[in-house]
């Protein structure tokens, strides 16, 4: 049904995809001695690379906004594919599979346009957009074990008829 929790919790996998696109999901920040500052800066949507304080280059991420698209767009078809629960939960299973996609293709991303990429040198709204990442694939577990309950719940009340 398009009222149970599960619902809700699609709505936030929706949600997180888009804060994801607008804030600064990957920021890092690198001092070098001769008193040059590079700051990298990487959303769903854009790659910036400032150097003190200067946007030097941008780069628009055609692929992770295809893959995010794509996760926006099954988030939403199994939210109002309600009525058969089967396909619900074989779309979510898709939709796992597509966030992991869209979390490993970030990755590589930033891995190959920060040069000597570094975890300690992330800020705190990195850490808070990886969480977030991670926060939705957990959503997204939840949402299937919640359609496959009602579904074990529909079949074992048609046995007892």
């Amino acid at each position: 049904m398009i009222q149970r929790i599960q619902s809700v919790f699609l709505v936030l996998i929706i949600a997180i995809v888009a804060t994801l696109c607008g804030m600064q999901t990957l920021h890092l920040i690198y001092v070098e001695p001769n008193a040059k500052t590079n700051e990298y800066v990487m959303n769903l949507f854009y790659f910036n690379r400032l150097e003190n304080g200067l946007l030097v280059e941008i780069q628009v991420q055609y692929l992770l906004i295809l893959l995010a698209s794509i996760v926006i767009g099954l988030s939403l078809y199994i939210l109002l594919n309600f009525k058969n629960r089967l396909k619900q939960m074989q779309f979510t299973q898709i939709n796992l599979f597509a966030i992991l996609v869209l979390l490993a293709a970030f990755a590589i991303k930033a891995y190959s346009f920060v040069p000597n990429f570094s975890s300690e040198k992330l800020m705190l709204s990195s850490l808070f957009g990886i969480s977030l990442f991670l926060f939705m694939i957990y959503l997204n577990i939840r949402v299937f074990f919640l359609i496959k309950k009602d579904e074990d719940l529909v079949r074992s009340a048609d046995r007892i008829r």
